[in-house]
């Protein structure tokens, strides 16, 4: 015969038996319900960041309340962490993404070769300009096989181009949130982690970004790193890590 238990106020009834999943970046997640008599429900409710009754490296990231009749309180607690090992990134997760972007039709590698005085004047053109300070045609300055041919796609409109951009991404979860040191890393010339593509010509990565997301006690990152044109990035300018 079933057992009926009073719900006495002051009192959190834990319900037997609960659930838990793990994700493929190793995060932690579980569900637990508990009972209390409505009037001690705002008091016994557990808070965000309470821990887990039996696995102590989750804690509570989101909680529900619901009223329900004869003055029972039903309290539903999502946990959520990562288990510490030696390794962090042991479930790491890698992804590419491939785009293109809009690049000044003088930056082409076709035209690379202009010379200095015909690409000032080719600019210039593409700017709307028609004469030079003395009157001069802009136009008539410009006189090699290759910079008549840029300005003829000046002439219809075309004043740039698209380029393939690849970027590569790394996230993994911890329990603990994004450091100074990986942050300080961000808009400088580095090698990503993974099995990333191997670039043609001299291209080189660029740390884009990182991104984060908290889940009780689990911390989401994501790395991205940009590849660069043929030229590679301007060590001059993003320095090596």
């Amino acid at each position: 015969m079933p057992t009926h238990v009073a719900i006495q106020p002051g009192r959190l009834y834990p319900q037997p038996g609960y659930t838990v999943q793990i994700d493929k970046e190793g995060k932690w997640t579980s569900t637990l319900i508990f009972l209390c008599h409505r009037t001690s429900a705002v008091a016994l409710t557990p808070r965000p960041g309470a821990p887990h009754p039996e696995i102590g490296f989750i804690v509570v990231s989101q909680v529900t309340v619901t009223f329900n009749e004869g003055d029972l309180a039903e309290i539903v607690c999502q946990y959520a962490g990562v288990e510490e090992k030696d390794d962090e990134k042991e479930n790491a997760q890698f992804s590419m993404g491939l785009s293109l972007s809009e690049e000044p039709l003088l930056s082409h590698i076709r035209y690379k070769d202009l010379p200095v005085k015909e690409r000032e004047y080719l600019k210039l053109i593409a700017s709307g300009k028609d004469k030079d300070d003395q009157g001069n045609k802009l136009r008539d300055k410009v006189t090699s096989d290759r910079g008549k041919e840029a300005l003829a796609k000046i002439d219809r409109g075309q004043t740039s181009y698209y380029s393939p951009r690849v970027t590569w991404r790394e996230s993994w979860v911890r329990n603990r949130p994004v450091e100074a040191e990986e942050l300080n890393k961000i808009g400088k010339i580095d090698t990503p982690e993974g099995p990333a593509p191997a670039l043609a010509d001299t291209r080189n990565w660029l740390r884009n970004g990182c991104t984060q997301n908290q889940d009780g006690k689990a911390f989401r990152l994501e790395l991205e790193w940009l590849a660069s044109v043929r030229e590679g990035w301007d060590s001059q300018i993003y320095a090596h890590t």
